[in-house]
């Protein structure tokens, strides 16, 4: 990265002075990164409610290029909307708190299912008992910073760039199979972006954007309730084991 102006002797005692390094069994952390993903962290946690756009590209193990876009509206503590198109699935997925919903544009294929009582208990059952994905649900969860550590052996604290007009913090994590980057906006503390690059092979790659932010909208009940279309069959979601 270049040193975009020289700094005095002085000034570059006080930089170096105020960059600390957590040192610990699992790697070396810069503190100014660490702080950064606790503000992300925080700031997703504050909103009452959100909604946002996704844009998803991915290079998969057999080389197959894959781009989606999914539109997320959540609503805390228990209240998702996915709607998601591209790569050979448009697909929708409810959840009201309750009951979670699948359906399938390509083949008018649904099922509902009992879920637990939270938006992030939701996800991580459904995930692991019928593998569905959730787009980027890894910004959602407050151990986010401490998956990071866990995950990989350093985390920096890149130089702030400015991309499409928007001020941007990023960080960069690293262990021995890949290189993570997050962009961070700088004034919201809300994620902007994140690749995930693999160091040792050129047809593993994941990128996400986030586009159309809004902060707390208001989201009615409705928008998380699913009613089956009328020439639409039910179909059981396979356990994935």
């Amino acid at each position: 990265m270049k040193i975009r102006r020289i700094l005095t002797s002085s000034a570059l005692l006080i930089a170096l002075i105020s960059v600390i390094f957590i040192s610990c069994e699992s790697g070396e952390y810069d503190t100014r990164a660490i702080e950064s993903l606790d503000k992300l962290t925080e700031a997703v946690g504050n909103l009452g409610s959100a909604s946002y756009t996704l844009d998803t590209f991915i290079i998969k193990e057999d080389s197959t290029e894959i781009s989606k876009q999914s539109d997320v509206y959540l609503r805390g503590p228990n209240k998702m909307y996915i709607h998601s198109t591209g790569g050979t699935e448009e697909r929708g997925l409810w959840y009201n708190g309750k009951e979670f919903a699948y359906y399938s544009y390509n083949n008018m294929k649904y099922d509902t299912i009992a879920a637990p009582e939270n938006i992030l208990l939701a996800i991580d059952f459904v995930h692991e008992k019928y593998g569905i994905e959730f787009p980027s649900a890894d910004f959602l969860y407050p151990s986010l910073t401490d998956d990071l550590m866990n995950d990989y052996t350093s985390i920096l604290y890149g130089e702030e760039e400015v991309i499409d007009d928007i001020p941007c913090i990023l960080i960069e994590a690293f262990n021995e199979n890949e290189i993570l980057q997050i962009w961070i906006v700088k004034e919201t503390n809300l994620p902007f972006r994140m690749i995930i690059d693999s160091k040792t092979r050129q047809d593993r790659y994941y990128e996400i954007t986030y586009a159309n932010w809004r902060s707390n909208p208001d989201l009615p009940d409705i928008l998380f309730e699913f009613d089956p279309p009328s020439n639409s069959t039910r179909e059981p979601l396979l356990n994935k084991n």
